[in-house]
């Protein structure tokens, strides 16, 4: 079983100054470096005009990437891919692939509404729908797809326009694309996604359906596609269950506590910010009521599933994951890096690293659509 981590998990900026900038960007290698340190991957978000921290996360990958071990991955939850034109995200993506001999997990998504599709020249309407990603990400698979010598591939989107003649290059490390894991909340997506033989995001925030129904809803699909099995192995090991809410301590008490102290100070960190700039958006297409509307993503929506407790307690539901053929768990530790509740999130990583992990390092992925949801 694979574990990764995001770093700055949910990080809202509340001291937006320049000034600021460098500190927020030297806590962020801290714990990049920290996280391959004690096994995980470090994942790393993308935002924009919300602090130093989001802007170029695969530029920020490139700088992290020779500072840690050759067996990590470098992840990203995920990549904004309407804001970039295909061709330039395409030549990013395999670069950085190259460069990692292949060690990229490349989340890829809608991004959140408000102000970044407004600077990035998108309509609300083309952006929310989730055309804009779609678009992208179709124009993409063409580019990976494209050899020197076919006819001329036209990009012709709402923003972005072009006639590819030659192949982009770099390409991938090894296979057709680098791995690609897809935001899939609606039921809709996730059938795309197993079409299309690329993992997906199961069961995550604001999912239309639980985890369960979607895992199955994926392996039925993947059957079905009748993708090649070097394919069906990539999807089977990178489809991600995403835990948005971690404390890990000794005793469940000291986790519960620690989570209300963490969960506290990041929500008056959000409510600073709405203050100052406006409504914060989540990042679902269709929003749920008590989790992902503007009002109950500031109110701390995205975090009523709190997994808080012993080693004993969270390994048990990582054997649930496993149970159901989960084969990577991207897990936020709650706890502001930046602000007075780090120790916090920095003492769950390293409990859930010595604690947790070693649990399930051994355990063989479930490499078979047919394998049994227990």
């Amino acid at each position: 079983m694979d574990f990764s981590t995001m770093v700055l998990t949910m990080y809202t900026a509340v001291d937006d100054s320049p000034a600021n900038d460098e500190r927020i960007l030297g806590i962020a290698v801290e714990q990049s470096l920290l996280a391959a340190e004690l096994g995980y991957n470090p994942w790393f978000t993308e935002h924009h005009f919300r602090g130093a921290w989001h802007s170029n996360p695969i530029q920020f990958a490139a700088y992290i990437a020779p500072q840690i071990g050759p067996d990590r991955y470098l992840g990203f939850g995920v990549l904004s891919i309407p804001y970039y034109h295909p061709v330039r995200l395409v030549e990013s993506m395999n670069q950085l692939d190259q460069l990692t001999k292949g060690r990229t997990l490349y989340g890829l998504g809608s991004g959140f509404a408000g102000l970044e599709p407004l600077g990035m020249g998108l309509t609300a309407e083309y952006h929310s729908s989730g055309k804009a990603a779609e678009d992208a990400l179709v124009a993409m698979e063409r580019l990976w797809d494209f050899k020197t010598g076919d006819p001329d591939l036209i990009i012709d989107t709402p923003v972005y326009k072009g006639t590819i003649r030659r192949r982009v290059t770099p390409a991938p490390y090894r296979k057709h694309h680098p791995t690609v894991i897809r935001t899939a909340s609606r039921d809709a997506s996730v059938v795309k996604a197993a079409q299309r033989g690329l993992p997906a995001f199961l069961g995550t925030f604001g999912s239309e359906s639980p985890l369960e129904d979607q895992i199955r809803m994926y392996r039925e699909t993947l059957l079905a596609a009748q993708h090649p099995q070097p394919v069906i192995d990539e999807c089977l090991r990178w489809c991600t269950c995403d835990w948005l809410a971690v404390v890990v301590a000794d005793t469940e008490e000291e986790a519960q506590a620690r989570a209300e102290l963490a969960r506290a100070e990041h929500l008056a960190m959000r409510q600073k910010y709405i203050s100052e700039h406006g409504p914060l958006h989540g990042p679902v297409v269709h929003k749920k009521a008590n989790e992902s509307t503007p009002n109950a993503y500031a109110a701390g929506g995205d975090m009523h599933e709190l997994i808080a407790g012993t080693p004993d307690m969270v390994a048990k539901r990582v054997q649930e994951l496993a149970d159901l053929g989960i084969n990577h768990l991207l897990v936020r530790f709650l706890g502001e890096w930046p602000g007075e509740t780090r120790y916090i999130s920095e003492a769950s990583m390293r409990l859930f690293a010595r604690e947790v992990m070693p649990r399930f390092t051994s355990v063989a992925p479930h490499k078979h659509v047919l394998d049994p949801i227990n």
